[in-house]
């Protein structure tokens, strides 16, 4: 993943796992479908790697620490558009603030 926001860290690349067990497969379908995966392969659960790429979305990451290796884990994850639309409309109240 490529980090494109906040701007110190953009361009900076992490790495994080989703685990693809029998009990965690609705935790990938979820991420799929909110980073912008190709919905039809979604609907007949195939995964292309090159459909991968390009996909967008917001993600809260966490590390844990597991056999003293140290993993990031993907704690929650939402589609880009609407946390855009979040961001603007509280950086629009900030600045209210701040003028007021």
């Amino acid at each position: 993943m490529e980090v494109t926001k906040p701007s110190h860290l953009a361009g900076k690349t992490i790495s994080a796992r989703l685990y693809v067990t029998v009990k965690a497969l609705w935790k990938l379908s979820w991420f799929l479908h909110d980073f912008g995966y190709d919905p039809e392969l979604l609907d007949r659960e195939e995964v292309e790697e090159r459909s991968l790429i390009g996909l967008r979305g917001v993600v809260k990451v966490s590390h844990t620490t597991w056999n003293g290796r140290t993993f990031q884990n993907l704690e929650a994850f939402a589609p880009a558009e609407p946390w855009n639309q979040f961001s603007l409309a509280s950086q629009c109240s900030r600045a209210v603030e701040e003028v007021a």
